[in-house]
């Protein structure tokens, strides 16, 4: 662990130095928490993403050999997956879909505590 004297730091640092040491530092527990941690995806977030339904069939599988689905549920997505194609997943999950789910989530957290989100305006 580096070690700095109080002024060496603020020479190096210096607006790293003004947010530490600074008469209103950011206070971590007024930052806004991910919405999404600790979210594990499942089997449904993961048909969401697929391009086609021999995709779906391959994750399909893939889950159930790793005994993350059982055998009745696999086969009840299977027919689904071919009697409906993957549009019975619902709209499909493009790049970036989790991020802003997470970005809509975090704005209306803010939205309901009155609270802006700009780390700039001071609280």
């Amino acid at each position: 662990m580096i070690e700095y004297d109080v002024e060496e730091f603020r020479k190096l640092f210096p607006k790293l130095s003004k947010e530490i040491l600074g008469r209103n530092p950011t206070k971590v527990n007024s930052l806004v928490k991910d919405p999404l941690h600790n979210y594990v995806p499942n089997i449904y977030d993961f048909l969401g993403r697929v391009r086609s339904v021999e995709e779906g069939l391959e994750v399909i599988d893939y889950l159930e050999r790793k005994g993350e689905l059982s055998k009745e549920l696999a086969d009840s997505l299977r027919e689904t997956l071919k009697t409906k194609g993957i549009e019975a997943f619902g709209e499909r999950r493009e790049f970036g879909y989790y991020y802003k789910l997470a970005s809509n989530k975090r704005r209306e957290l803010l939205s309901r505590e009155g609270r802006v989100n700009d780390p700039s305006q001071k609280q």
